[in-house]
């Protein structure tokens, strides 16, 4: 077997997921939550607000760290959505981090269309186990409602760890969240190989540590479309591409 370790992206890879976070209702029924806490807000302004408070914290932490894909917790950005709220008479809860959360997973709730497996994600995962495979997740994602969707989906006891964007400051592809995950778990590059469905994050962050990349197709790209994003994101080494988790 030439791998002993998968490394593998979550949504759009492993989980079939479609969210539309720009929906004038979804803005609606969260400006009517922010209301009940005193802050007003016009559906479309709210939005507005989301967008650039979620892009000055990502700057904010840019500039703090130099890392050039930055992630933030999106809890930072409901709180100022409250606590920055231009009308009203806002009342902050005594708990912030658990109104943080609460307003987290509405938005995620709200704004989710639908979310499932694969048809062969439990399968490819039971197969990999069986052979004594070590499973690891590295996913550009929000652990406050990440988490509670894996557990959702019955994710959790697959994964010999978990490593999600929102708790390392950084995302894929940047070189050294993989390699953080490379470093901790102790892990034989040449026996470890990264499955996404993205070429310009997950196979560029494969590339750049020196690691094995599988493209799992679920954008039905045609060859040619693959060509072209490889050049894009100048990916210097072979990549390998299937039409299904199954195939891996």
């Amino acid at each position: 077997m030439k791998y002993e370790n998968y490394i593998f992206d979550l949504y759009g890879t492993l989980v079939d997921i479609k969210t539309d976070e720009m929906s004038l209702s979804l803005w609606k029924k969260l400006a009517k939550l922010y209301a009940a806490y005193g802050a007003v807000y016009k559906p479309k302004q709210l939005r507005k607000a989301y967008i650039r408070y979620d892009r000055e914290e990502r700057q904010r932490l840019a500039d703090k760290s130099a890392c050039e894909y930055p992630e933030i917790k999106l809890e930072y950005v409901f709180l100022r959505l409250l606590t920055e709220a231009p009308e009203g008479n806002v009342r902050v809860p005594e708990d912030k981090d658990v109104w943080a959360e609460f307003m987290a997973n509405a938005f995620r709730t709200l704004s989710r269309k639908y979310i499932r497996l694969y048809p062969e994600t439990i399968d490819t995962l039971k197969r990999l186990k069986k052979k004594g495979c070590k499973i690891y997740l590295l996913s550009n994602a929000q652990v406050i409602f990440t988490r509670p969707e894996i557990s959702l989906l019955g994710l959790d006891k697959y994964f010999d760890k978990m490593y999600i964007s929102s708790d390392y400051g950084t995302m894929k592809p940047e070189k050294s969240f993989m390699d953080r995950l490379i470093e901790d778990e102790r892990l034989d590059k040449a026996k470890s190989v990264m499955i996404g469905n993205e070429i310009r994050s997950d196979i560029k962050i494969a590339d750049l540590c020196g690691v094995d990349g599988i493209l799992i197709n679920n954008d039905n790209l045609r060859k040619k479309d693959i060509r072209k994003q490889t050049e894009k994101y100048k990916i210097k080494n072979k990549f390998r591409v299937v039409n299904s988790i199954g195939d891996i």
